[in-house]
């Protein structure tokens, strides 16, 4: 016979949790909000890509759509995700209690008012988009204060904690040329190479803030997932002193020396990603558990980094036309192919962890009631049908532009829109269960 549910009045208060780590953890709303809001710019990104990727190609390109896509899919949807895991992992990494939740709630406020404000104002024509993105760059500043402060309360900076360090000194030094850029794209003023800054702020972005802060987290979390234990961590040294070096050289060649050395940064950054998969496999060969969609979506990030590597090679030796449409080709395998599926992966642990965490882990459960399991609070099939839609069109995508072919690019964002859907409609599944927190169940077996 089916036990009855407890009463509603006998169901323990929401956020009422033995579990130690509640004690030091932000509120739940705050992490949540970056991960929902971050959820609605994948699907609005992949939805706007669906209804204007006839823009992207050939005399119909079109300059300003096709930046903020890229701002859409850079701020809205991976920076917010980091910014929500970073405000949770502050705390695991550092052990130190949780402060200033109002600041970085104004930091998330002005992010994501400057963010959408800098889109839709290039989206609509407004010249001075440069003013909501001082809004963003703002909101990006009350976070730095906030985590630089955390990163100085710990005892000392870990192997994540440093990846962490240089992802946001880097941070700081995109946002900084992004204004400038933004504010100084059409006078010509401070700049008299545009194309020099945007190489430079691109890569500051793409391996300085968001590759570093993945590499950092990895290294952690997946191996914490697949209970993995890392026996030398001399590779993923190595890789962090060769991305620093070949990203900075990089940099400061875009800026200030004519790009005359592009093809020898090039060469040590794919070193750089070639150190930092010997380490992940390390990790892979040492796993206790199951391949489960957030180790097959490290696995799927871990080849897209592979192609980007590839290509950024192709472009600074020639082997690859550089062009527009292969400029964004090698765009996309850094966001589509690397950056977002580990991203998914994570987060696909991260928000059913956090939610059976504030729904469940109260001490005073009793029979008859059985609790899930973090697992069971999302999909694993739509995850892993997620994880189809995002191959197929990471690599129409990329193939569409490369090789300048409308029709991969077409079935590429009605693949990705798929993809964003599923994933919006697992979040909402895994967050339905904050208005349900007593289950009765049979006991598993």
């Amino acid at each position: 016979m089916e036990p009855l549910p407890l009463p509603i009045t006998q169901a323990p208060p929401l956020n009422a949790g033995a579990a130690p780590f509640l004690a030091k953890a932000p509120p739940f709303w705050l992490p949540m909000r970056h991960f929902v809001a971050a959820a609605f710019s994948f699907w609005l990104f992949a939805a706007a890509l669906v209804w204007g990727n006839n823009r992207l190609l050939g005399f119909a390109f079109d300059a300003r759509w096709a930046l903020g896509l890229t701002h859409l899919l850079t701020l809205g949807w991976i920076t917010m995700t980091i910014m929500g895991a970073l405000i949770q992992l502050m705390v695991v990494v550092h052990g130190v209690p949780f402060a200033a939740p109002k600041r970085l709630f104004w930091a998330w406020a002005l992010f994501s008012a400057g963010a959408a404000g800098f889109v839709g104002g290039l989206w609509a024509g407004f010249d001075r988009y440069w003013i909501p993105a001082a809004l963003a760059a703002a909101g990006v500043l009350l976070y730095l204060q906030v985590f630089v402060e955390s990163l100085l309360a710990g005892a000392k900076l870990d192997w994540t904690g440093r990846h962490v360090a240089c992802a946001l000194g880097y941070l700081s030094v995109v946002i900084l040329l992004g204004f400038i850029l933004a504010y100084d794209r059409e006078r010509g003023l401070l700049f008299h190479d545009p194309r020099g800054v945007l190489i430079a702020h691109i890569h500051l972005a793409l391996v300085g803030w968001v590759s570093l802060m993945i590499v950092g987290v990895s290294y952690r979390l997946v191996a914490m997932f697949s209970l993995s234990h890392i026996e030398s961590k001399a590779p993923g040294a190595l890789a962090l002193v060769l991305a620093n070096i070949g990203l900075l050289g990089l940099v400061l060649d875009s800026l200030f020396w004519g790009r005359r050395l592009l093809a020898a940064w090039a060469c040590l950054l794919a070193a750089a990603y070639a150190a930092y998969a010997f380490q992940m496999n390390g990790i892979f060969r040492g796993r206790l558990r199951r391949f489960d969609p957030a180790l097959a979506y490290t696995l799927l990030a871990l080849l897209g980094g592979a192609v980007w590597a590839a290509l950024g090679l192709g472009l600074a030796f020639g082997f690859v036309k550089d062009a527009i449409p292969q400029e964004i080709a090698y765009v996309l395998a850094a966001l589509l192919g690397w950056a977002t599926p580990f991203i998914l992966g994570q987060i696909h642990k991260i928000v059913p962890f956090l939610v059976w965490l504030h729904a469940f882990s109260p001490r005073n459960w009793r029979p008859p009631l059985h609790i899930p399991r973090t697992q069971d609070l999302a999909s694993e099939t739509a995850a892993w049908w997620e994880m189809g839609f995002l191959a197929m069109a990471a690599y129409a995508l990329i193939g569409g532009f490369l090789f300048e072919k409308a029709a991969l690019i077409r079935a590429g964002s009605w693949s990705l829109l798929a993809c964003a859907t599923l994933y919006a409609a697992n979040t909402a599944l895994t967050l339905s269960y904050l208005k349900r927190p007593w289950i009765p169940s049979k006991p598993r077996s």
